[in-house]
């Protein structure tokens, strides 16, 4: 019989696994060079703003303890106007938080991006607005990224989902319906770490100061973000969070993607100051209709494949009826 030599040394137990999400998303800079209408990040309405590099360190050192992503995606506002991109991007690949590291741009930078930055990336997502002028055609880019081994993908958007909104839902089911249809926190993985908090999706994390231009007062829920650094429950927390399916304060606030569509376009000062001013009692209602039609086909299918399941086997039905007799 083959005998193991006892060193000593104290067992050492395994490590649960981390907490693992197709993506995790960083805020690069708050602001933006563009100011669409609708955005969700309300870009438009921040003030000019960077994440130092020292802030990425320790968040994402912090977070990588106990979570790994699938990809990281740096955004913003606009990721090509933060003047330390390169550094940033090389801090996360050293770091290893995520497998991939994915950039998200409205591409109208793209002309004066180093060599640098294009060699650290994994793949380069462009939003294509109508109407925005970017130096860089889609040749171009293709043919810069074919040289670096990047990975391009341009998308042509001509309209925005009506997220953000000035006033409070007051219908408690249709917020349970919003966030439960929602794609930000749950088929898209928008989950994103933003001043050491780790929030379910970008609309909440920002929801707060957007609000406060309202003079709406705003509270999170004490459940609604996790705190990373120094958390020693972190791997616990991050699963029970992204568990929980109850909506987050921020939800009332917010149509998810169930809103209605509009169109893209750019705002001026003007059109920014009657952003956040104007009513969305139109749009919340666009959403109740939409999420009640959307409920009622789902019931009409399911009591049509009911039926359609009992008529094509009436001898199960028929031996189930002798068997409760």
């Amino acid at each position: 019989m083959a005998h193991h030599a006892d060193h000593g040394f104290p067992a050492v137990a395994a490590r649960p696994p981390k907490v693992w999400r197709p993506s995790v998303e960083v805020n690069l800079t708050e602001h933006c060079n563009l100011s669409c209408y609708g955005c969700n990040h309300a870009s438009p309405l921040l003030a000019e703003e960077f994440l130092s590099v020292d802030a990425f360190i320790a968040d994402f050192e912090a977070l990588g303890q106990a979570f790994h992503s699938g990809e990281l995606r740096l955004v913003g506002g606009e990721p090509l106007l933060h003047p330390e991109l390169a550094r940033i991007i090389a801090e996360a690949k050293r770091i290893g938080v995520a497998d991939r590291i994915v950039m998200f741009t409205n591409g109208v930078l793209l002309h004066r991006m180093q060599p640098g930055v294009w060699e650290l990336l994994d793949e380069i997502r462009v939003s294509a607005y109508p109407g925005v002028t970017r130096r860089l055609s889609d040749e171009d880019c293709a043919a810069s990224a074919k040289r670096y081994g990047v990975q391009l993908e341009i998308t042509y958007i001509g309209q925005f989902r009506q997220t953000l909104l000035n006033e409070r839902i007051k219908d408690d089911q249709l917020v349970a319906s919003i966030y439960r249809d929602c794609k930000e926190k749950g088929e898209w993985s928008c989950h994103i770490l933003r001043y050491g908090k780790f929030y379910k999706c970008p609309i909440a994390a920002v929801t707060g100061e957007r609000l406060r231009m309202l003079g709406i007062e705003f509270h999170e829920n004490p459940g609604d973000a996790v705190q990373v650094a120094g958390n020693p429950n972190l791997r616990e927390d991050l699963r029970r969070y992204l568990a929980d399916e109850r909506p987050l304060a921020a939800c009332a606030y917010c149509l998810g993607t169930s809103g209605p569509s509009v169109p893209h376009r750019q705002m001026n000062r003007a059109a920014k100051i009657y952003w956040l001013q104007e009513s969305h009692s139109p749009d919340i209602e666009a959403t109740r209709v939409n999420v009640h039609d959307r409920v009622a086909r789902v019931l009409s299918w399911l009591r049509s494949h009911r039926c359609r399941r009992g008529r094509s086997n009436p001898k199960a039905h028929s031996a189930g009826a002798k068997r409760s007799g």
